[in-house]
């Protein structure tokens, strides 16, 4: 039985997975919330009855991504069992935007890291219209890079080269701005949130996400490579040897832009399997997180 996610289903067909976490203070992606996330993915998409699906937080954030304590865990373990891992969460993310069903986040405060990661794979996402709200991807800032797909649905979603500057350096937004980025759907008064996103649910049934549509074009290599050939070199010059996260975030992008969505997908993982590969990346969190000299 779940704890951590409930699952309900309305009249109109709606399911609405619901992040309330009884043992702490906020929703993150911890073991046993992975767990549960993975098989709910897996009834929801797979039962004929739904016709859409909504995520929202029962907490006064949205969701704060992984649970850093796990990902502490991480450099301890096999690149291959890290893999199992980061595969589970990334695979439902894209069946859950593939299902044929539409999926709407009502984000109703802070919406960080892997927790956003999961909202860019919904195909609509409502915010509630309060400036306190941060949203992003701020990995970069505990040395780390994002590994549910964040590299790879962030700049297909906004301006690819503004987005990949704000995941370099831990860049979060508040709600008008994400909205001007094309990063939400709308921005409503709290008590419409729910409401707003269900109604788009039902009016989108053959929503799919953009890169998925038939004629869909990415940036083109001629502008890839301008964009990355100066930042590599910005990199050089700033000392990417000093911040090996910039490296392969960049390296994320620079190939997964040039490659179908799933692919893409799968190189984000293998270059976040090799950042926990690296000593100074744990020296790195256990000093900007845990407070723990590095």
């Amino acid at each position: 039985m779940s704890r951590i996610i409930t699952l309900g289903v309305d009249g109109h067909g709606i399911a609405e997975l619901r992040w309330d976490d009884p043992d702490r203070k906020v929703n993150v992606f911890s073991t046993d919330a992975i767990s549960e996330w993975v098989g709910l993915v897996d009834q929801v998409a797979s039962d004929p009855s739904v016709r859409g699906v909504l995520i929202t937080s029962g907490k006064a954030s949205f969701h704060a991504g992984a649970d850093l304590r796990m990902v502490g865990e991480f450099f301890d373990i096999p690149a291959e069992d890290l893999w199992s891992v980061m595969a589970r969460v990334k695979d439902s993310l894209y069946r859950l935007e593939t299902c044929g069903k539409p999926v709407a986040a009502a984000i109703n405060g802070h919406c960080l890291g892997g927790g956003f990661e999961m909202a860019l794979a919904a195909h609509a996402r409502f915010a509630v219209d309060d400036p306190a709200i941060k949203l992003g991807l701020p990995e970069a800032g505990l040395g780390l890079m994002t590994g549910f797909g964040g590299t790879q649905r962030l700049t297909r979603l906004a301006p690819w080269q503004r987005v990949t500057g704000d995941m370099l350096q831990g860049t979060t937004y508040d709600v008008s701005e994400a909205r001007s980025l094309g990063l939400l759907t709308d921005v409503v008064p709290a008590g419409a949130l729910r409401d707003a996103a269900r109604r788009w649910l039902l009016d989108n049934p053959a929503a799919e996400q953009r890169w998925m549509v038939r004629g869909y074009r990415g940036p083109t290599a001629p502008e890839i490579e301008r964009y990355f050939h100066a930042l590599n070199a910005g990199l050089t010059r700033d000392g990417v040897a000093e911040r090996p996260e910039q490296r392969l975030i960049a390296e994320a992008i620079y190939h997964g832009l040039q490659m179908p969505i799933e692919p893409a997908l799968r190189l984000e993982v293998r270059r976040f399997i090799e950042l926990t590969r690296n000593p100074s990346v744990r020296q790195t969190l256990q000093a900007r997180f845990f407070g723990e000299a590095a």
